[in-house]
């Protein structure tokens, strides 16, 4: 076989997946292992693929990220593949998603691990996870047991809870929909933002009707941050009913309350800022907030609402739930 043949054979495997390591290119080629390293080895000097990984898990792909395919050779059902192209989220530095099987490759390559397992373990902890936020009919569970498993939510204040999703995976860090959310946070991308309120919408809607909601109550943002993503959001979401407006009445910080170090800070930074602007009377109103954290804050958004006789009873629904915290 000549030179020039091997190495077309490897630029274009390489093409045709995002990545592969030298283990892969033998067994697809049955180029023998010594001229596999060699031919690498000149295509990495003429610059024209890129090394990632340490040995024995050392990856390549092509230099030009452009001309690199969708994804490493995978094996995988059609569910786990399902789960993948939904919630395995890598968010690049130029602001585009990727998803699925290349962002798992990504992953693995970045932290020098079997794309494989990573797939693998993945799937299993985010299944585990769905089984917790939803019932045998596929609809959302109502998760108020773990959120007054908080110790700052006081049980039977807050009637019913749902959530978008949780704030993150075991072992993977955030959820796809936590990563959007802060992305959007931080950018102030009108369109990521967009695609989040319009993912939770139906959501939001069907507890509108299956607990008879009378009224919303947007719980406000600390940070000029927050304030413009919540106000985004009541926007975009644009709900015929009327809007109870909490009001934030201590001096405005820029600190989020998850930066706060000590718990009794966290505590003091609600406890005496939230009030409802609103003298109306409702039998049942739905707080919206972006994450519960400690629950500090939607305990304290729920309190106030109950102790102005504003509504007779609270459910509350969050973007994000952290388990921790």
């Amino acid at each position: 076989m000549k030179t020039s043949t091997a190495t077309q054979q490897i630029l274009a495997l390489l093409s045709q997946h995002h990545s592969l390591r030298p283990i892969e290119l033998h067994k697809i080629t049955n180029i023998s292992r010594q001229r596999i390293h060699s031919q690498l080895k000149s295509l990495l000097l003429s610059d024209q693929i890129i090394r990632r990984g340490k040995s024995p898990l050392t990856y390549y792909s092509l230099k030009t990220e452009a001309q690199q395919s969708s994804e490493q050779i995978l094996q995988l059902t059609d569910t786990q593949r399902e789960t993948l192209n939904q919630d395995f989220l890598i968010i690049k530095r130029q602001g585009t998603q990727v998803t699925g099987q290349r962002a798992v490759c990504d992953y693995a390559q970045e932290h020098n691990v079997d794309p494989q397992e990573v797939a693998e373990k993945f799937v299993k902890a985010r299944q585990t996870q769905k089984k917790l936020s939803t019932l045998h009919d596929g609809s959302t569970a109502d998760q108020l047991i773990q959120l007054e498993e908080k110790k700052h939510v006081i049980p039977g204040l807050i009637e019913r809870y749902q959530c978008a999703d949780y704030a993150e995976i075991d072992g993977f860090g955030k959820t796809a929909i936590a990563k959007k959310v802060h992305a959007a946070k931080a950018s102030k991308n009108a369109v990521l933002q967009m695609e989040i309120f319009r993912q939770t919408e139906r959501q939001i809607h069907d507890m509108i009707t299956e607990y008879g909601i009378e009224a919303v109550a947007f719980v406000p943002g600390a940070t000029d941050v927050g304030k413009t993503f919540m106000k985004q959001w009541q926007q975009t979401l644009d709900l015929p009913l009327p809007h109870i407006n909490l009001v934030r009445v201590a001096q405005d910080t820029n600190v989020p309350q998850g930066a706060i170090s000590l718990q009794r800070d966290r505590e003091d930074y609600t406890s005496y800022t939230m009030v409802p602007g609103d003298h109306r009377r409702f039998r049942h109103v739905l707080l919206l907030d972006d994450s519960v954290i400690s629950g500090t804050t939607i305990n304290q958004a729920a309190q106030s609402l109950l102790k102005e006789e504003v509504t007779e009873r609270v459910s509350a629904f969050t973007l994000l739930f952290a388990r921790k915290g």
